[in-house]
């Protein structure tokens, strides 16, 4: 048992890079957690961090071992789950959520009441950003995703829903700098762009064009990396906007936005529930999943508002 206490102790500080955070979460001291680590890389023979005075890093062994060590006591905590079998019934404990900030702000946010009402043991930890996330590696228990799914032979993957694209712009700018009518218009005309969080570069814009989807260049002297600001810049007619349409409802209904280039909006965007593909799924886990992939006819309404 002090062996797996001093592997759980190296899991903290390898997530928080840090052993300073790392007794602080952990309620030890610097020194404790410092000797934990020590005395497992004494029982391994291997180094498991490269420590400077102002940071440290895994080593390729202590990489290596991080991975299996974080494999391994998922594997114990749900084993423990199958043997309970009927003990334990209610889903308990905290669950872990990764979540696109724009869609889960909008279309998951609304469900969460209804969820925790019906499994109050539940603590739910909600990432939202738009940053891709390795489940195994960084311990999350469900993510949701948009778009393709890249890495999808190590992931249970149902689809949520699907929400289509639009282009919007302000009546205002309308008037004054005319309307579209072909997405090869754009280069006329002020685009506000979404920059990618995780690569660096912007969205493209996807249109319909002949059966086939394309991308096209959009310029402009705006660029974003939160979608709240893009919806409130296309609203006070500061250029074109293309977004999910769930973040422009609101303004379309309102006459703030118009839609533009509807005959060749793109093709809709799927929405994925995803977790881990392992031989233990987690009670929480499968609540969780279950719970939502009940409530398709909502998150349908909810993105095609």
């Amino acid at each position: 048992m002090k062996s797996l206490a001093n592997i759980q102790t190296f899991l903290r500080v390898a997530e928080v890079q840090s052993f300073t955070r790392a007794s602080n979460d952990l309620g030890l001291s610097a020194s404790a957690v410092s000797k934990a680590v020590s005395r497992l890389e004494s029982d391994l023979g291997v180094k498991l961090f490269h420590r400077t005075t102002r940071s440290i890093s895994l080593t390729p062994d202590g990489t290596r071992f991080y991975e299996g060590c974080k494999q391994l006591l998922s594997d114990l905590e749900l084993l423990k789950f199958e043997v309970q079998g009927d003990r334990q019934l209610a889903p308990s404990g905290k669950l872990t959520l990764s979540v696109p900030e724009a869609f889960g702000r909008v279309c998951l946010v609304p469900m969460l009441g209804d969820f925790l009402r019906a499994f109050p043991d539940l603590m739910l930890d909600v990432s939202m950003d738009d940053y891709p996330v390795d489940l195994a590696a960084q311990g999350v228990d469900v993510a949701i995703r948009t778009g393709s799914l890249s890495d999808r032979a190590n992931l249970i993957a149902s689809q949520l829903t699907t929400y289509p694209m639009v282009v919007c712009a302000a009546p205002a700018y309308l008037k004054q700098q005319g309307q579209p009518d072909h997405p090869t218009d754009l280069q006329q005309h002020s685009c506000l762009n979404f920059r990618n969080q995780a690569t660096g570069r912007f969205y493209p814009w996807m249109f319909s064009i002949n059966g086939r989807s394309e991308r096209y260049a959009a310029s402009g002297s705006l660029v974003f990396n939160n979608t709240d600001a893009i919806v409130q810049s296309a609203i006070a007619g500061l250029g074109l906007s293309q977004m999910p349409r769930f973040l422009a409802a609101k303004a379309l209904a309102k006459g703030e936005l118009v839609e533009i280039l509807q005959p060749y909006r793109p093709p809709q965007i799927a929405a994925w529930i995803c977790y881990l593909d392992r031989r233990f799924v987690a009670p929480r886990i499968r609540a969780f999943v279950d719970y939502m992939l009940e409530q398709r006819k909502a998150f349908a309404a909810m993105c095609t508002l």
